[in-house]
């Protein structure tokens, strides 16, 4: 992706494309460093986190139980146990995964933030990412009853 050879790029967005990278790279060592729970949700709970309120109220899973559990797994190798832990964990895995070093790369190429997001259409993607945990909400919340 070539840079704005029109302008250079904002003090500003380089300090977020390295908030980006050095917050995704801070995830990254944190999965690899807890121990996944074999429940498949919980793990959070190593973090100082309390567990899951709507899971405790309701027995039924929220969109977020597993996530964290999934990055554990997936920074270990583990897909399959990843997946089935909470599949959207997996797929954001693989996003901050190559969030770093693209954010690493737009930083040294100057890029803007905002023509990134729109050349690369992470909008739409933010929005497809979305629309997953909302129907993984509802195949969890409809397989609990």
């Amino acid at each position: 992706m070539p840079s704005d050879a029109t302008r250079s790029p904002s003090v500003a967005e380089r300090l977020l494309w390295a908030s980006l990278a050095a917050g995704g790279f801070a995830v990254l060592v944190t999965a690899a460093w807890i121990e996944p729970d074999p429940r498949g949700y919980g793990t959070h709970t190593q973090l100082g986190l309390p567990p899951c309120g709507f899971l405790a109220l309701t027995g039924s899973p929220c969109p977020g139980c597993g996530l964290t559990t999934a990055f554990a797994y997936a920074a270990r190798g583990q897909w399959w146990l990843a997946g089935t832990s909470n599949p959207l964990g997996l797929v954001l895995f693989l996003i901050v995964c190559a969030t770093v070093p693209m954010s690493v790369l737009a930083i040294v190429r100057g890029w803007s933030f905002a023509a990134t997001v729109d050349r690369l259409s992470l909008d739409r993607w933010a929005l497809a990412v979305a629309g997953c945990g909302v129907v993984l909400w509802v195949v969890r919340f409809a397989s609990a009853l």
